[in-house]
């Protein structure tokens, strides 16, 4: 607590492929994806199964030509029944190879069942269908035909089982139903593994979704550890709590204590080692004094904690961080309710830098520029824009009037949070888009490349998602209680929700972040490095900016976004601090070993750059937190189990 003298576009569904019979999902960014082949023509190669075992419907494709055994640790092969449901797809339509078949046709079989010779007197019923891929070139036009025809009828079947157990019809998830019944009813869309797949993996998480807010989280006893954040967060809860009937002689023993904990959170002092000492040492404190109940619960919690050596068992629970992220989306967006007036003005000076450059290039290289920049917004509208009356006006500019738009939202005024976090979010567009307009383009693909790129440890889903859009800013999770609520009209799929971290795969930037509590979002940030070099090369140009107030520009961008956490942005603050010469006063040192202290930024700004607006705004963010916990927590007192 810092005020302590008061105590306190248009796409399509689920990257479902357009009404072509001849082509396969439309390509992701950095990979090509073959073609869907003619029915009789020869089938897509198949690459090598990569570490993590072959596919199932790899393996039910192979067993064809070679009849090899199943391994006992692979997946059953596919088999659609009359009690079969999308859940029960799980194992095989999210493995990660699912990327070495997408292209092959799906093709089903009935399974004969019971004894033909017994004629009609067999039971009835329909036949289950197995499920395989169209490998065979030599198989004759009409075989893959019928195959295709058993395919979707499988997958209706799997849809409709679902619609009924789990009574869907009207519901959220009874819509995503029904767009995969439509794809399947067009017979041009061509079935590949990969479209099979996305399909079932998006109906499923919007079953998930509808039964998860149905019956509301598990009151089962949790049977795993808490993490150091969850820990901080409930020994906050129960201080505020223990201050409000405090006797006079612990009164400022317990202010102090609470001062405390909020202070290694906003410090990232929370290893499990780190929390789990200063734990037993809080409890032997409270004890001494005669707070029995605060010295048992902290005596639980560092017990709760797992030793330091299980981390990377935990890694799921560190990355979820459900309260780190609720912190961290409150207090931004309470700077963007309220941005310090040295914000306004570096955003206002970096436009200008932005509108120069621009100027600099012939006329119709600004046209292109803006139409691309243009463009590139309409791929993914922010929930945030309207907000911004200028950006809007550009988002909706006619053609031939984008350039005119452009301008006019570079020169404006920038007199509110939205005006402000616009212009980070321009700086990143622009810079892709002006081409030699942009020349500190060179060094800062350089150092992502060699840098931010490899420390950032992260893969996309480039798909639009609608299970994961939700009116919500900051960087809270879609699976997660919306810490700050947005109207239904700025309902987005927010960057974070499509980035995850490659926990199998982590770089040293990636542990230490997790390991110290700091959330990943979605990576060290490579759109801070863009605006950072930017902003270098308008000082070497003799502009006046602050870089320190540019930095929390961007950070104000990017986490209402919900792109990065702070300590993504600061990172990156942190490791061209010196290079580029930009006085953010952060430590410097080995960027591995670099983990975000808020407390000490927030400290460094002088009181006319805002430092009290900042600390107010860290205050109530760690007040709204405590409130979430009360509300949500499993181990919430205020939380009672029914």
């Amino acid at each position: 607590m810092f005020n302590r003298t008061h105590g306190g576009g248009g796409h399509v569904p689920h990257g479902f492929p357009v009404n072509d019979p001849h082509h396969a999902p439309p390509p992701q960014a950095g990979r090509q994806r073959a073609p869907a082949p003619a029915p009789g023509g020869p089938p897509p190669r198949s690459s090598a199964p990569r570490h993590g075992g072959t596919h199932p419907l790899q393996r039910q494709a192979g067993a064809s030509s070679s009849a090899r055994p199943a391994a006992p640790a692979e997946p059953a092969a596919p088999v659609i029944g009359p009690r079969t449901t999308v859940l029960d797809t799980v194992d095989w339509n999210t493995k990660a190879n699912l990327e070495d078949i997408e292209s092959f046709l799906v093709l089903g079989q009935s399974q004969r069942h019971g004894d033909p010779r017994l004629g009609q007197a067999q039971a009835g019923g329909d036949a289950p269908i197995k499920l395989s891929l169209y490998t065979d070139a030599r198989m004759p036009v009409d075989e893959v035909h019928r195959g295709e025809a058993k395919a979707r009828q499988a997958a209706l079947t799997l849809l409709a089982n679902t619609e009924r157990e789990f009574g869907l019809h009207g519901t959220r998830a009874g819509a995503e139903i029904e767009r995969a019944r439509d794809f399947l009813s067009n017979p041009n869309n061509r079935l590949t593994a990969g479209t099979f797949g996305r399909m079932m993996k998006a109906v499923s998480e919007a079953v998930h979704a509808h039964v998860t807010q149905r019956i509301g989280p598990s009151r089962a006893e949790r049977m795993t550890g808490r993490m150091p954040m969850d820990c901080m967060t409930h020994l906050g809860y129960e201080i505020r709590h223990a201050r409000q009937h405090a006797r006079p002689e612990h009164k400022a023993f317990l202010r102090e204590l609470g001062f405390e904990t909020m202070d290694r959170v906003m410090q990232h002092r929370l290893s499990f080692g780190q929390t789990k000492q200063w734990l037993t040492e809080v409890s032997d404190d409270c004890a001494q004094r005669g707070l029995r109940d605060l010295a048992r619960l902290a005596r639980g919690l560092a017990d709760d904690i797992p030793h330091p050596s299980a981390l990377p068992d935990h890694a799921t629970q560190l990355h979820d961080n459900v309260y780190g992220r609720a912190l961290e989306s409150v207090l931004i967006n309470e700077l963007v309710r309220n941005p310090p007036d040295s914000v306004k003005d570096s955003m206002e000076a970096l436009a200008g830098h932005l509108d120069r450059a621009l100027s600099r290039l012939q006329p119709h290289e600004q046209e292109q520029a803006a139409v691309a920049v243009q463009n590139m917004m309409r791929h993914e509208r922010r929930g945030w824009q309207a907000q911004a009356p200028e950006l809007e006006a550009f988002f909706q500019a006619a053609p031939g009037h984008e350039l005119r738009a452009l301008k006019n939202l570079l020169r404006a005024p920038k007199e509110t949070g939205a005006d402000c976090i616009a212009v980070p979010y321009l700086t990143v567009k622009m810079s892709l888009c002006m081409g030699a307009g942009a020349p500190w383009m060179r060094d800062a693909n350089v150092n992502y490349r060699d840098v931010v790129g490899p420390a950032s440890a992260r893969e996309t889903e480039s798909a639009p998602n609608p299970n994961r859009i939700a009116p919500k800013a900051g960087i809270t999770s879609h699976h997660q209680p919306m810490t700050v609520r947005t109207p239904v009209a700025e309902a987005a799929m927010h960057p974070g929700d499509r980035n995850r971290p490659k926990l199998d795969e982590t770089s040293p930037e990636l542990r230490r972040a997790l390991q110290q509590g700091a959330p990943f979002v979605s990576g060290v940030s490579g759109s801070t490095n863009i605006v950072l070099h930017a902003v270098a090369h308008m000082l070497d140009k003799g502009g006046r900016i602050d870089a320190k107030d540019a930095l929390l520009g961007t950070m104000m961008f990017l986490t209402h976004d919900g792109g990065h956490s702070m300590h993504e942005a600061m990172w990156v603050g942190n490791q061209l601090n010196q290079t580029l010469d930009l006085n953010l006063g952060l430590p410097g040192g080995d960027p591995s070993r670099y983990v975000a202290d808020y407390q000490g930024f927030i400290e460094s700004f002088p009181p006319e750059k805002g430092r009290d607006t900042m600390r107010a705004a860290a205050d109530t963010a760690w007040q709204v937190t405590l409130d979430q916990f009360g509300r949500t927590s499993h181990f919430s007192a205020d939380n009672p189990k029914p």
